[in-house]
C-alpha cells in the first residue's frame, strides 16, 4: 500500500479490487453535489482498515472505505476502531450511498449532515 499523504484537498475512497464503480456511483455524486472532489484508489483491506488509511492520508482528513460487506465513514481525529457512518449491504441502497457522500463533504464543510436511518453510527 502507498502510504504517501495527498496533498491535494480531496476526500479519499479506498477500495477493494472488486468493488465496480458503477456501485460507488451515488457516493461520488453525492461528494461533487457539495462542491467537493474525491479520488478513488484500490487498495486490500477491510472497509474499516481502508477508511482509516484513506483518512490518514487525504489533506481533508475524511476517508470512505469499501469493501464486499460495507462501505464506512471516518474522520481521522476519531479512534481506528469506530467510524462515522457504516452502510452494509449498500448496493441495494443507492440513495443512502448519496447520503453517504454528502455526509463526507459536509464533514469536510464543517455543515449539518443529512439523515438517514440505513446509515449506522459508530457513536
Amino acid at each position: 500500500m502507498d502510504q504517501s499523504i495527498i496533498s491535494k484537498p480531496t476526500i479519499l475512497l479506498y477500495t477493494t479490487p472488486h468493488i465496480g464503480e458503477d456501485v460507488l456511483k451515488p457516493v461520488l455524486y453525492g461528494i461533487e453535489e457539495e462542491g467537493l472532489p474525491v479520488v478513488i484508489e484500490t487498495h486490500s483491506g477491510t472497509h474499516l482498515e481502508l477508511a482509516v488509511l484513506a483518512s490518514r492520508n487525504s489533506a481533508l482528513s475524511v476517508g470512505i472505505g469499501v469493501d464486499e460487506q460495507a462501505i464506512v465513514l471516518t474522520y481521522k481525529n476519531i479512534p481506528t476502531h469506530q467510524f462515522i457512518y457504516r452502510l452494509t449491504g449498500y448496493a441495494q441502497y443507492p440513495d443512502s450511498l448519496r447520503t453517504l457522500g454528502v455526509n463526507a463533504a459536509r464533514l469536510v464543510k464543517g455543515n449539518p449532515f443529512v439523515f438517514d436511518e440505513r446509515l449506522e453510527v459508530a457513536f
